[in-house]
């Protein structure tokens, strides 16, 4: 009987703390503050960047052909044609070496263009006559009066005519071929190709090739990036290969797009040229190079991390604590926003710590770092909503 008194007793204690509990009696779990984590502004520079890949490049590169002027070459450009026969008499370059502008590079023979100079201007004298006589043949058939005599002369005097002209011709295009026997650099530069070689004749296309002294990288940039673009804006450029950093500006961007397949879809993107200010001595081209072009900058600014504004533009805000660690809603005046960093303008001032996240949610459950789901104005609706984890809904 005892037994069953002090069971029945047991079960209503239990009924009764339950109820109890139910009411609020006890705290069956006490809920953890949440923690925000802050940043401190500071003064510091916001700089908005543009990164790409590129190759390094001679921002000029001649060709140099005997029998011809030197040629830019390009991909679209071919050596000039040569008829002449160039004997190679000397070569004084190589690969590697570096030249200056008027600089002797290789020498061929002349013997026979020179034969052929001397044939030519005998033609030339022989042509000069030749028109003298036609002159006097037609000044005597204009004072005879007869027609078919003056036709006649007529002809005999354009044609003597043209005979000069192509003999003086003659005489231009042979100086011109035996000054080109030998090459002279037509800039301060590089030599990056031989292919002629005393004793040999000269190859019917490049017989050296001199790349400029100055170097330029070309890299394609994304059409979504394009709009930021300008010639003039500064690049800072990294040469993984020989471990060197080196300035540069945007050159040239060119109008025309060039297409590159990325996975399923496809990637519309613009050849942007950047000359560098300074070349190290161990660059070559072909080199690969990152390239960094500043598209916008502000120095010397009060800055926030990114993260801590919310709203949107017109109306930014950001959360600082009060003296009980409550978020409170801000509103401050911004200027070059990237995804790391914001320009604060007015509303806060250095020092000020902003909020950027929760480490833990109002619940006691470790969040990720993750931003506000959001927080009302007052008065009024949500003004922003980021997404992230570990966060609630404030109203300051």
């Amino acid at each position: 009987m005892k037994t069953k008194i002090v069971a029945v007793l047991v079960l209503a204690a239990i009924g009764v703390g339950a109820i109890y509990v139910s009411l609020g009696g006890f705290q069956a779990q006490a809920a953890s503050a949440t923690e925000y984590l802050t940043a401190a502004a500071t003064t510091g520079d916001v700089t908005d960047d543009v990164a790409a890949t590129g190759t390094i490049e001679a921002a000029e590169r001649y060709g140099l052909v005997f029998g011809a002027d030197p040629y830019l070459v390009t991909d679209s450009s071919s050596a000039p044609q040569v008829t002449a026969t160039y004997p190679v008499t000397k070569v004084d370059v190589k690969v590697g070496d570096t030249v200056k502008k008027g600089q002797v590079l290789a020498t061929a023979g002349t013997g026979d263009l020179e034969k052929q100079l001397t044939t030519a201007r005998n033609t030339l004298a022989s042509a000069r006559v030749s028109l003298n006589a036609a002159n006097a043949t037609r000044s005597d058939a204009d004072d005879s009066g007869n027609t078919d005599r003056i036709r006649q002369a007529k002809i005999g005097q354009l044609n003597a005519r043209n005979q000069l002209a192509d003999a003086q011709q003659q005489v231009v295009d042979l100086q011109r071929q035996i000054a080109h026997a030998t090459l002279r650099s037509p800039i301060d530069g590089l030599v990056t190709e031989v292919d002629a070689k005393a004793g040999f004749d000269a190859p019917a296309g490049n017989a050296i090739i001199v790349d400029a002294a100055a170097f330029q990288i070309t890299t394609d940039v994304v059409e979504s990036d394009l709009g930021d673009l300008a010639v003039g804006q500064p690049a800072a450029v990294t040469i993984s290969a020989i471990s060197a950093k080196v300035t540069g500006k945007v050159s040239a961007i060119s109008p025309v797009a060039a297409s590159s397949s990325s996975g399923s879809g496809s990637v519309v993107s613009y050849p942007v040229t950047v000359t560098l200010d300074s070349v190290p001595a161990k660059a070559r081209s072909g080199m690969t190079a990152d390239v960094t072009i500043t598209i916008a900058s502000a120095t010397n600014v009060l800055t926030v991390p990114a993260a801590a504004l919310r709203g949107s533009e017109g109306d930014y805000r950001v959360l600082t604590l009060d003296a009980s660690g409550q978020p409170v809603s801000t509103a401050v005046s911004v200027g070059l926003i990237t995804s790391t960093t914001a320009e604060i303008k007015e509303g806060i001032t250095e020092g000020t710590a902003v909020v950027t996240g929760t480490a833990a949610s109002r619940t006691g459950t470790t969040g990720t770092n993750g931003g506000f789901g959001g927080f009302g104005a007052s008065g009024g609706g949500p003004v922003f909503q980021r997404g992230g984890n570990g966060g609630g809904n404030f109203k300051p």
